[in-house]
């Protein structure tokens, strides 16, 4: 009996398998569908919400938020729900195997309704975490490729940089910010977006210079666009990041630091170990070392600016809210909300509004307590041993999620991206997190299948 379970088993498996890359039509509407998602979602993340590039109210209250926005967002999780439906054997399989702590943490997010200032905004808050998920299992291999999150990601930053660089060159007023030097902003809100995207271009050029698919003439030529507009950005940040990404990816799909490049792999480490300590080095003071502090490091160590650049004030503050609700935290999502919310009394002693605490952990463990935390840490932990078995199934593809992972880790001590909505690094991670665990459930069932296939044989 357990054999004949096995068996009916190993055939669902196999026409899952066999279905997706022969049934020609169905698969050219899901391709497109897919690209359409990760464009959609990608762009939507980086451009103002809502399409408004005027100044954001100083005094205004975020606990509602627009209408178009909701549109935007609200068609990316209706399409992808519609896509995980038509595919949804593939979808049922994908659940079954993503991050577990990955599904508890949005668990946790919803409960915390009950003790939410703003139940209604942590149920919003919620639902992005929920559909971008889902939409990250609809375009998950088989449906949506190997390749394709990394290749679409790609076309999409590139369109977004050429035609930032003539929103700059040919609406200043729009694309250039005189306060700041002259940086470049383009389409978007501020110079650092700018360079963060072009950065990361650059990474994602060299990538697939090192495959078949697009002539390496043509990446070269990318990389020096991107690398074009990340210097216009003026983005001090974007630069380390672009220079640490490409170190990090370099160095991960080589197999080992030894061989027959030993001492270039070596000198890449080195490379890379310096700019992260310039990154962090930058995400504590907001500016690159001076000569004095790079020939003394040690005399520099105890001789920095106590203020943090005013990021100590706004972590001070935070912390005396954490001490309120230490293990669950206020709700998710229903602290930064301007005025009248619980973010008040920061915005009396700043003067200012600030949206986040400029450090993503800290904002983790502030509305989500010591649980949540704990629970972000467990996402990460499963999420990099899967990058782990990934990395030995496919160290080409591993290696891109693993730069990225990397930077996003790092990023989040001075920025707060991680598992807030629907910013870029977020949607990212889920998209990354949901494929890797895809591609994982295909290796599984392509040696179960192939198993199957020698035993036949042998019997």
């Amino acid at each position: 009996m357990n054999t004949d379970a096995e068996d009916r088993r190993r055939r669902s498996e196999r026409r899952l398998i066999e279905r997706a890359p022969h049934d020609t039509h169905a698969q050219i509407i899901n391709t497109y569908v897919v690209r359409l998602l990760i464009v959609l979602s990608m762009t939507f993340s980086l451009l103002p919400p809502g399409f408004n590039w005027g100044a954001d109210d100083p005094h205004g209250n975020f606990a509602e938020g627009s209408l178009l926005f909701q549109i935007q967002f609200g068609s990316i999780f209706l399409i992808g729900t519609w896509l995980a439906w038509r595919n949804r054997n593939w979808s049922r399989r994908h659940l079954q195997h993503l991050n577990p702590f990955l599904i508890l943490i949005i668990l946790y997010c919803l409960a915390s309704m009950l003790w939410s200032p703003y139940p209604i905004v942590t149920l919003k808050r919620v639902t992005q975490l929920a559909g971008l998920t889902l939409v990250g299992v609809a375009i998950s291999p088989p449906i949506g490729g190997r390749h394709q999150l990394i290749r679409v990601l790609l076309g999409t930053l590139v369109a977004l940089l050429i035609v930032s660089f003539f929103v700059s060159l040919l609406i200043p007023s729009v694309g250039v910010d005189y306060e700041l030097g002259g940086a470049w902003r383009g389409l978007m809100t501020q110079k650092n977006t700018l360079g963060a995207i072009a950065g990361l271009s650059v990474v994602l050029f060299i990538k697939e210079s090192f495959g078949t698919l697009v002539p390496r003439s043509l990446c070269f030529a990318g990389a020096v666009f991107s690398l074009f507009m990340l210097i216009m950005a003026k983005s001090s940040t974007a630069i380390l990041v672009a220079g640490l990404g490409s170190m990090i990816y370099l160095l991960v799909r080589k197999r080992y630091l030894v061989g027959e490049f030993a001492v270039r792999r070596l000198v890449l480490m080195i490379i890379m170990i310096l700019l992260a300590a310039l990154m962090l080095f930058f995400i504590v003071e907001s500016r690159l070392p001076n000569w004095d502090e790079l020939l003394t490091p040690f005399t520099a160590l105890f001789n920095k600016s106590a203020d943090l650049t005013g990021r100590t004030d706004i972590w001070r503050l935070v912390l005396m809210e954490i001490s309120r609700h230490p293990l669950l935290g206020i709700g998710y999502g229903a602290f930064w909300l301007g005025d009248g919310s619980p973010s008040q009394y920061i915005i009396n002693a700043l003067h200012w509004m600030p949206l986040q605490s400029h450090n993503g952990y800290l904002d983790i463990l502030n509305e989500l307590g010591a649980v949540g935390l704990v629970l972000l840490a467990l996402v990460f932990t499963v999420h990099i041993l899967h990058l782990i078995r990934l990395t030995i199934i496919d160290r080409e593809e591993a290696a891109i999620h693993w730069a990225m992972l990397i930077l996003i880790l790092i990023s989040n001590l001075s920025e707060s991206e991680m598992f807030r909505g629907v910013l870029f690094q977020n949607i990212f991670f889920l998209y990354s997190s949901t494929a890797i665990s895809a591609r994982l459930t295909l290796h599984r069932m392509e040696r179960k299948e192939a198993a199957g296939f020698l035993a036949q044989r042998e019997s």
